[in-house]
């Protein structure tokens, strides 16, 4: 892809959802708005979702900095040391390459992401 070439979509986009898999089990979906191989790793941008039924307990580990807007719904990371991290509308997180916590979702979720 031409990296002058601006990319848009929107944060109500009805097509182009796939299946996101994370070791062969299907965890939520994903709109695709940007995936670049670079030097130091890979740059992807998108949104994703799940509902709340499918995101009801995940393990949720990030490889590269994430960073995140909330777009709908409620979530909450649980932290190993028992401390939580309240996701809902609005809220940006910028999470660091390595964490880990508990992801539960309670209601029907949407994120725009950004993972560098």
């Amino acid at each position: 892809m031409n990296s002058t070439t601006a990319l848009t979509s929107a944060t109500d986009a009805d097509e182009r959802w796939e299946p996101f898999v994370h070791e062969g089990v299907q965890v939520g979906e994903v709109h695709w708005l940007s995936q670049e191989m670079r030097d130091s790793g890979p740059v992807v941008s998108g949104l994703w979702r799940i509902s709340a039924e499918a995101g009801a307990e995940l393990p949720y580990a990030v490889a590269g900095t994430e960073m995140f807007q909330v777009l709908e719904g409620e979530a909450v990371l649980e932290q190993a040391d028992g401390t939580s991290i309240e996701l809902v509308p609005g809220v940006i997180i910028s999470l660091p390459d390595g964490y880990a916590a508990t992801w539960r979702t309670s209601s029907d979720f949407k994120k725009f992401f950004v993972v560098a």
